[in-house]
């Protein structure tokens, strides 16, 4: 009888647990189930991944722009920091429920649309899109909104915090 597993058998409830309520959860005990696991799916043929490889480099390539403004994500946003080395990147990290950011949006279009775009780009970054663009602002040490970051040559040389837009002039007035 020790090599075999016995049955689960449980004893009639007495009256007073009954009224209790303890018979009810006595009786709903975990159980632990082994279920098969699914089986992975063969990996794709080399010409699809190929094929996988470059439609994600095209998604890379294309970032929206609405009003002058860069729109990026968690997976374009590298790419346009590398794509766009020369110039002066002005990047804004908002969120669409921060009032200052909302605030300070039309500035940052009038800004973009008055500006030289061969010395000049400007972008944003809804900080509160996706997961990955929420892991990105957190690698990036955004704490708050809206902050901007300003690059030349893929790296960030200054940011500022703040709804501030006269500091944000000086600033890319500083490093043009």
């Amino acid at each position: 009888m020790s090599a075999m597993a016995t049955p689960c058998v449980r004893a009639s409830p007495s009256a007073g647990a009954l009224r209790s309520g303890r018979a009810a959860r006595a009786a709903v005990r975990p159980v632990a189930v082994a279920v098969p696991r699914k089986r992975l799916a063969a990996p794709p043929a080399s010409a699809a991944t190929a094929s996988a490889v470059t439609a994600t480099e095209q998604a890379v390539a294309e970032v929206t722009i609405a009003n002058g403004v860069h729109i990026l994500t968690a997976d374009t946003y590298h790419g346009f920091l590398d794509k766009h080395a020369e110039k002066l990147i002005v990047t804004d990290f908002y969120a669409v429920w921060c009032g200052p950011c909302k605030v300070i949006a039309p500035e940052i279009e009038r800004l973009a649309n008055e500006m030289d775009a061969s010395q000049v780009v400007f972008a944003k970054m809804d900080c509160g899109a996706t997961n990955e663009s929420k892991k990105l602002a957190m690698a990036l040490n955004i704490k708050a909104l809206p902050t901007f970051h300003l690059y030349r040559n893929s790296k960030q040389v200054d940011s500022m915090t703040g709804a501030k837009i006269k500091a944000l002039t000086d600033l890319i007035g500083k490093h043009l």
